[in-house]
């Protein structure tokens, strides 16, 4: 669940400047409320500067100060840590973005994965799971390690994209990586929940695809505007255009044609474009 730990962790420097500005403001609430103790007991006892309860109100004074002192360093430190953390768990991506013609400095990271499976069957039949869903995605870098087990050609494996994740009136694109023809692409425009439009390309062009079951291929998607543009194990096998959706949710999918189509996605992620 290397991924999993991957994403919280990308979570966790928001959350801890969140508690550090907060543990702040506590500071010198505790601050405030110290030094208005020590003046308390100062009128309580005359104005004095030597007095029992005035140096124990003082030592307490300083005492809850050190303390908020020591649990803002403390989160300061947590901060860089998990800041840490998330320039590990991204370094992989920002080095494999230059691939696909992308900057490693244009954009951010949009969720990284942990390995999910699907499993799906009947005819021309389609199952998607995101367990990060949340983010909306114009233009955008989604890849993912692609195990298949099919029984047809038209079925296969791939991404969701641009979804409205309406289960009543489901609009989106898919890119599915198909075994057919040792190795197709199927670009499909799904409108109120039917695929109304197919566009097909072979996927010869990749000599290092994997077309028997069992086999891994990594599949990677970039969507600019209007335009979308396919690679399997990091050749360009594939362009298509739709105008339909300018933004959505993506998620990863199985279709099937007939039969039972398994899928398994590992090391997936999705990258936000400027």
């Amino acid at each position: 669940m290397k991924q999993r730990i991957r994403k919280v962790l990308g979570f966790v420097s928001i959350l801890a400047v969140t508690l550090a500005c907060s543990t702040q403001g506590a500071a010198v609430e505790a601050l405030g409320a110290s030094l208005e103790q020590t003046a308390t007991v100062r009128a309580a006892s005359g104005g004095g500067s030597s007095g029992t309860n005035l140096e124990t109100a003082q030592a307490q004074a300083t005492a809850q100060v050190v303390s908020a002192a020591a649990t803002q360093a403390a989160l300061d430190l947590s901060a860089a840590d998990a800041s840490a953390a998330t320039a590990i768990a991204i370094a992989p991506i920002q080095a494999e973005l230059p691939t696909y013609g992308i900057s490693p400095s244009e954009g951010k990271p949009g969720w990284i994965h942990p390995p999910v499976q699907l499993s799906v069957e009947g005819y021309l039949q389609f199952d998607y799971i995101n367990q990060l869903a949340g983010i909306l995605a114009a233009d955008f870098v989604v890849a993912g390690d692609v195990t298949w087990d099919t029984q047809t050609g038209l079925s296969g494996c791939g991404f969701v994209l641009r979804s409205n994740a309406n289960e009543d009136s489901l609009d989106q694109y898919m890119a599915i990586l198909s075994r057919g023809g040792n190795g197709s692409l199927l670009f499909a425009t799904v409108q109120d929940g039917q695929i109304t439009r197919q566009q097909n390309a072979p996927a010869s062009r990749d000599s290092l695809l994997q077309a028997q079951n069992g086999t891994t291929n990594r599949l990677v998607v970039v969507g600019r505007g209007d335009t979308f543009t396919i690679f399997t194990n990091g050749t360009q096998i594939a362009q298509f255009t739709a105008n339909l959706y300018d933004r959505g949710f993506i998620a990863m999918v199985a279709l099937s044609e007939s039969g039972v189509t398994e899928c398994k996605f590992n090391n997936t992620w999705m990258w936000l474009l400027d």
